[in-house]
């Protein structure tokens, strides 16, 4: 009975669902906001495949792709775009020409360090007030559930 409670539609702002989307929209668009005003030319979801270059260093378009949960052809437009403006190359890999390994360029670099204190002050407006553990539990189970999808 609890469970059937916890997931009424007719409560609809209430729905685990819906308000993980609506924290996902507020935080995207906080961060589109951040970025277009320290003049970037990047896209919200662009940001994550800085990141995880910055990460890792160079990966496979597929290995980039798991990391930031894009689907493949989705990863290519999002690398051809990022090579236009600059900020990440594309080379073949030497043991599978099929294959191509993507890595920043000292300009994704740089915007990828500048962007990140931009980003880190905008968490820091949404998760003021909230315990370390408090955070801690809502990404446990927010990975828990990631997890879960994941796997059907």
């Amino acid at each position: 009975m609890a469970a059937e409670a916890a997931f009424s539609f007719d409560d609809y702002d209430n729905v685990i669902g819906f308000v993980v989307s609506q924290a996902g929209y507020q935080l995207s668009r906080g961060l589109a906001d951040a970025i277009a005003r320290a003049g970037y030319d990047l896209r919200p979801r662009e940001f994550p495949i800085l990141n995880r270059l910055h990460q890792y260093g160079r990966l496979t378009q597929t290995d980039l792709a798991a990391l930031t949960y894009k689907d493949k052809p989705a990863m290519s437009r999002t690398i051809d775009r990022l090579i236009a403006i600059g900020l990440v190359e594309k080379i073949t890999a030497p043991d599978d020409r099929r294959a191509f390994l993507v890595s920043l360029t000292p300009a994704g670099k740089a915007t990828r360090d500048a962007i990140v204190p931009l980003i880190v002050a905008m968490l820091e407006k949404a998760c003021r007030g909230l315990s370390a553990e408090a955070i801690a539990t809502t990404v446990a189970t927010l990975r828990t559930i990631t997890a879960r999808m994941a796997t059907g």
